[in-house]
């Protein structure tokens, strides 16, 4: 797992929109949406940009870190 605090997912929020995904703050949720018809389907669909995509919402922990998967890493290289 990747904990992130405030700034070190500020820095990853701006790699990401550099490439296929797009990152947003929801309050305190940081929110990584994909470009996914599948979407529409989903439990995790969002309507976004006039497309469909799927979300994945990272809320903070109480140590105020940020807890995301190690797929995530590759954005910091």
């Amino acid at each position: 797992m990747l904990h992130l605090y405030e700034n070190g997912v500020e820095i990853l929020r701006k790699r990401l929109d550099n490439k296929k995904l797009e990152s947003y703050w929801n309050n305190y949720n940081f929110i990584v949406w994909k470009k996914d018809q599948g979407g529409f389907s989903n439990t995790k669909g969002v309507y976004r940009n006039n497309s469909w995509g799927i979300a994945d919402e990272f809320s903070v922990s109480s140590k105020g870190t940020w807890i995301l998967p190690l797929k995530y890493v590759r954005y910091f290289k």
